[in-house]
């Protein structure tokens, strides 16, 4: 059933179990800590699981062995003899040997993954926790894996080298149980089986969002771009692969602030993220225990943004979602809008809300085009001297922004002097910027049985792309 390996690997080394090895492991008093970290006396292959990653123990003569065991189920029989389930399916065990013991308890040995300033404030706290000394120190040992380019500064790194933390290339070569956790946050690259394998807690991921919701790259972008007045800190187990498809640890919810700007959210969610990832690692094996696997109903994907979703459509969004655009995505660039084949930049906004409820607006209007709002075609702008700002009509109502930026920055009283007065009726061109702002992803859709994939419903997940992301 299983090939008989010829010599006895204690290094790390994939290969197959014989029947006998099987047998004894099975009998064993193992434990699991990777998933469950509870007593099992079960078969090895486990029933009706697509993946599953465990660390077991046993006595061999007078010495403890850990055994990183992954078990995986592929379609079809890859001719090899392997052991084959109801459904046709080979199962594969691959084994991984190493004479140390991980820690039951804290302070743990952790290998920090990370790259940008939202995982920059994790990985101070778990250094300030490092440094300092009592019953509440949870971190023993501190290394940073991280990206090593030459063409901008990666804040992590840079704060690695100024603590002098060792600091570790992507990818790294790791041995097993050199560390008992991986915390990972921000990173940007899928994470392999052969490195996730090393930790015998697994890695742990802080994601801003309350996942299955925003996973992807963009998470607090997607978040304020599409309304959402909750969000949250899910911590949860990375798996190779996909990102952000492993089962929940913990989670917890916060409201999201009335008009928030993407950076100051940001700020936000690293604060709540550094704590609730320090109430993870304090309760570890507790958590390890009750894993929760994510669910398939209301999976949204924050796929990385573009410099195209900058661009306004005029004739298809509303004010509030043009409001919603510009915090978002700020930090990219201001607004984009296209005048006479010139691309321009619209900065300074005003507040759309309060601009659409003056009395003013409306007279303001009807002197420049002679009708009401409602008949004006989206795109058409004028100067309002009162205010003091250029206005735009988009699908609902209107838009302000006190400053434009066509070659170099000038006031709106300066690009209305420069360039409206010669155009007797100057327009703003509609672009489609990929954004479905009309999609309804506040309220997840259920997902009937029939439309479900086999694999979701065998306990799998993948990623159901809903919204502007697929």
């Amino acid at each position: 059933m299983f090939a008989i390996p010829k010599t006895r690997h204690v290094a790390p080394h994939a290969l197959q179990w014989t029947s006998k090895q099987r047998n004894i492991c099975s009998s064993a008093n193992s434990y699991c800590m990777h998933q469950k970290l509870q007593a099992v006396n079960t078969s090895l292959v486990p029933q009706n699981s697509y993946l599953k990653n465990v660390l077991i123990w046993r006595k061999t003569r007078r010495n403890w062995h850990w055994f990183s065991v992954k078990y995986f189920s592929s379609c079809g029989s890859d001719g090899s003899g392997n052991k084959q389930n109801r459904r046709g399916r080979s199962t594969v065990c691959r084994l991984s040997v190493s004479d140390h013991l991980p820690r039951p308890s804290p302070p743990w040995r952790v290998l920090f993954f990370g790259t940008d300033h939202f995982s920059l404030k994790m990985l101070k706290t778990l250094n300030e926790n490092r440094l300092q000394n009592g019953s509440d120190r949870l971190v023993d040992t501190l290394e940073v894996v991280a990206t090593n380019r030459t063409d901008t500064v990666v804040p992590v790194r840079r704060y690695a080298q100024e603590q002098g933390l060792r600091i570790l290339d992507w990818q790294p070569t790791l041995n097993p149980l050199d560390y008992d956790v991986g915390v990972l946050a921000s990173f940007g690259f899928l994470i392999p089986s052969k490195v996730i394998d090393m930790f015998p807690y697994g890695i742990l991921n802080v994601h801003p969002s309350l996942l299955p919701r925003w996973r992807g790259a963009s998470p607090i972008e997607h978040t304020i771009l599409y309304g959402d007045t909750v969000t949250g800190i899910s911590i949860m187990e990375i798996r190779p692969k996909h990102f952000d498809i492993g089962p929940i640890l913990l989670q917890k919810q916060y409201p999201v602030p009335d008009r928030i700007t993407a950076p100051d959210l940001k700020t936000m969610m690293a604060e709540r993220g550094s704590e609730v990832m320090m109430e993870a690692l304090s309760n570890l094996p507790e958590l390890e225990r009750r894993v929760i696997e994510q669910s398939a109903v209301g999976v949204t994907y924050a796929h990385k943004l573009s410099r195209r979703a900058l661009y306004v459509d005029w004739e298809n969004q509303s004010y509030s979602s043009i409001d919603r655009q510009h915090r978002a995505l700020q930090e990219i660039e201001g607004l984009r809008t296209v005048f006479n084949n010139t691309k321009i930049n619209l900065l300074d906004p005003c507040d759309f809300h309060f601009l659409n409820s003056d009395p003013n607006l409306e007279k303001s209007v009807l002197w420049k085009y002679g009708r009401p709002s409602a008949e004006v075609t989206p795109g058409s702008l004028f100067y309002s001297k009162p205010l003091k700002h250029l206005l735009v009509k988009c699908q609902d109502g209107w838009t302000g922004f006190g400053t434009i930026r066509i070659k170099k920055k000038l006031k709106a009283v300066d690009f209305h002097c420069g360039y409206l007065l010669e155009n007797p009726d100057p327009r703003f061109k509609t672009v489609d910027n990929g954004i479905k702002f009309n999609l309804d992803l506040l309220s997840p859709r259920p997902l009937h049985s029939d439309t479900i994939p086999v694999d979701v419903r065998e306990g799998w997940f993948t990623d159901l792309k809903v919204g502007h992301g697929g």
